[in-house]
């Protein structure tokens, strides 16, 4: 069974080149992402331990102008795993 994606016709050198060069400036680009966020985790991790100690201490809107504190034992627990940015 032909697909869709596959009746197309073939491509030129020319595009081939081209979609090829993207295609390498793309995973330049992304790598250099990796390494800026790779670099930040130290600071991010002290952005996490700040967002919830104010979680703990301040507490959080959950309804209007009604605060919660959240207790320590209700916090996540950092995962053993490298930390993964989505982007």
């Amino acid at each position: 069974m032909d697909r869709v994606q596959n009746q197309g016709p073939a491509l030129t050198a020319e595009e081939q080149q081209w979609i090829d060069d993207n295609a390498v400036e793309q995973r330049t680009r992304h790598e250099k992402i990796v390494t800026e966020m790779e670099e930040l985790s130290t600071q991010r991790d002290s952005w996490i331990d700040a967002f919830l100690e104010r979680l703990q201490t301040r507490g959080f809107n959950y309804n209007c102008d009604f605060l919660r504190k959240i207790k320590k034992e209700e916090l996540p627990e950092k995962p053993k795993r490298r930390f993964k940015v989505v982007f």
